[in-house]
């Protein structure tokens, strides 16, 4: 890498190459720009977002319905996993995006206690317009790369990005099956996975002190 080419993260790993020779920290290398990169866009984003009254969080709520197709509408769970959100209170943020009147809660038919989440009209209409700002922008801040170098970065991120999620999944059914492989309590009860019984809250006060 040229001196022109050097990035941030060229620094650390020049730095730990002289403190720990023994390592190679080239991993640490991709990990460091991937998360970077996902930072200075995220930042970005915000600078055609806000102008049209939108979060991040509420952008990718209501972009994930409009591309669910009519009639625009997902389940809590369904919203989450669709979209680009980090886990989190869910129902906080699409209260958040219902105040704004862009979605609206209806009954669920198949569960008496949930509810799916449907885009309004004037949610549509703004979705449309900020999945066309954000498209722009995104593609500005990949000006750096041709089409050819961005088609094979799409690529790898792929691969890698399957893989990961495959290795989550599988680890995730692992633990369901071994669950499920457990017997019951002496009440009968379906077992549950072996956790560290949780402190007292006091407990917790002093450690975080």
């Amino acid at each position: 890498m040229t001196t022109e080419n050097a990035d941030s993260v060229a620094k650390l790993l020049a730095e730990w190459r002289r403190e720990r020779p023994d390592l190679d920290p080239s991993p640490i290398g991709i990990q460091g720009r991937v998360m970077r990169l996902a930072a200075h866009f995220l930042r970005r984003s915000e600078g055609w977002l806000v102008p049209l009254g939108l979060s991040w969080e509420a952008f990718s709520l209501i972009v994930t319905l409009r591309r669910s197709g009519k009639p625009y509408e997902l389940r809590p769970t369904d919203l989450l996993a669709e979209s680009l959100l980090t886990s989190g209170a869910i129902t906080n943020r699409i209260d958040k995006v219902e105040a704004l009147g862009l979605v609206e809660r209806r009954p669920d038919p198949r569960d008496r206690r949930g509810a799916i989440i449907r885009l309004t009209p004037a949610g549509k209409r703004l979705a449309d317009r900020a999945i066309a700002d954000h498209v722009g922008g995104v593609d500005g801040l990949l000006e750096a790369l041709s089409g050819a170098e961005q088609r094979q970065l799409a690529a790898l991120l792929t691969k890698l990005l399957a893989a990961t999620e495959q290795r989550v999944g599988g680890a995730r059914r692992g633990r369901q099956r071994a669950a499920a492989a457990e017997p019951p309590d002496a009440k009968g009860r379906p077992a549950r996975s072996h956790r560290p019984p949780r402190k007292p809250l006091d407990a917790e006060r002093v450690d975080r002190a």
